[in-house]
């Protein structure tokens, strides 16, 4: 009894330990991987001390969500499948240096839908998140006033990036919208360790910081008119 005793308290001991690694992993297949095995290691551990149907039931769906996710990213990887808006970003804003990185590119982005009323980041947040607007419309606030509007094509947050600084404004989604959250710190990893990729993203963002200043100087000059 006392053996079995050492052995679930090791297995919950190394399941905690992958967890904790899989909250450190900087791309979602690591991530997934190592929850997977966190997952199955607390089911062993449940089961050698008799623990509830209902708690050996939830372990098993976290471990089953993780393997289907994991299956699913090993399939678009394999057949080389790609959203609509996964290919404009590559295509349109990244160009030829992207497809020959774009499965490891896809690792490090995450997509929702956001609907409208939702802040996607607030003025003043430190390290606010890069996104890409693929369809829907966003408003950008500076101290309480809207200063400009970005939809389809636009990055929100690459001048935080760039700079370091916190964010100098505050984004709400006001039309539904399509987006991908990148993964800052993987991202900018990645980019020193591939200068190709960091190349595209730089010349993309400033491609974009340039149309969004374009926009906000014609706003104004509407307004004084």
């Amino acid at each position: 009894m006392e053996v079995l005793d050492v052995l679930g308290n090791s297995l919950a001991y190394a399941a905690a330990l992958l967890l904790i690694g899989a909250v450190a992993m900087t791309t979602v297949r690591r991530m997934r991987l190592l929850a997977a095995g966190a997952g199955l290691l607390a089911l062993a551990h449940l089961w050698i001390n008799q623990a509830s149907v209902g708690a050996i039931g939830l372990a098993l769906v976290f471990v089953l969500v993780n393997l289907v996710q994991l299956l699913a990213m090993w399939r678009r990887s394999r057949s080389g499948a790609m959203l609509a808006e996964e290919r404009a970003l590559f295509d349109h804003l990244l160009g030829a240096a992207a497809a020959r990185h774009e499965g490891r590119l896809r690792d490090l982005m995450q997509w929702r839908q956001v609907p409208a009323g939702e802040v996607l980041m607030r003025e003043g947040e430190a390290n606010p998140p890069l996104v890409y607007v693929a369809s829907g419309q966003v408003s950008v606030e500076a101290s309480g006033i809207e200063v400009g509007v970005c939809g389809e094509g636009d990055f929100l947050g690459e001048m935080s990036l760039v700079s370091g600084h916190t964010a100098s404004a505050t984004v709400i989604v006001v039309e539904a919208a399509r987006i991908a959250r990148f993964d800052r710190d993987a991202l900018a990893q990645y980019a020193r360790a591939v200068p190709e990729v960091g190349t595209a993203f730089t010349n993309a963002m400033n491609r974009g910081l340039a149309a969004k200043v374009e926009r906000m100087n014609e706003a104004a000059t509407r307004s004084r008119d």
